[in-house]
């Protein structure tokens, strides 16, 4: 039996959200698995900045008066500055604040795109273009997310690949 035009239409639907839905998830698992690396970074560094500064007075006025102590408060303090100095340079607070964004995206039209693909399975006999409508809208969604995605040293090819498996893994048989 031969499909008629809206059934192959549905089942083209069917295809392009479930692919969809998984760019969406692959989107938003390489932000979160970045984001696990660059807060604790980000988190670490403004703290050892943060006790550096505030100790360094202390620290320097007790050490200074021993031989060693101006070598010693050399290096915290020369540490210390290069940690911020290195922060500033890498833009760490800024990689955080776009990464979470931009997880958040993801994250919010995953959960779209999954209720989208619910209602379809619920109710085999969707009308087709108001769904196709929302779908078209949850494209344009991807196309502006995947427009505010910026390049991250951290996303490596390796990096890539064992978010991509684990993804495969969770979403089992719902891959196209």
């Amino acid at each position: 039996m031969q499909k008629t035009a809206e059934e192959y239409q549905k089942d083209l639907l069917w295809q392009t959200a479930l692919e969809t839905f998984y760019r969406v998830a692959y989107a938003e698992s390489l932000m979160t698995s970045v984001l696990q690396i660059w807060r604790p970074i980000d988190g670490l560094i403004k703290s050892i900045v943060t006790i550096t500064t505030i100790g360094s007075v202390m620290i320097g006025w007790m050490l200074w008066g021993t031989p060693t102590g101006k070598l010693a408060w050399l290096i915290i303090a020369g540490c210390a500055a290069f940690l911020s100095l290195l922060h500033i340079i890498l833009k760490i607070s800024d990689r955080v604040t776009d990464l979470s964004h931009n997880a958040q995206y993801f994250k919010s039209l995953r959960l779209n795109l999954e209720r989208f693909i619910y209602d379809m399975e619920v109710n085999p006999d969707f009308p087709l273009e108001p769904f196709k409508i929302t779908f078209e809208q949850y494209r344009e969604w991807l196309l502006v997310g995947s427009q505010m995605l910026k390049e991250d040293f951290l996303l490596t090819r390796r990096r890539r690949q064992r978010v991509q498996e684990k993804l495969n893994q969770q979403m089992g048989d719902m891959i196209v």
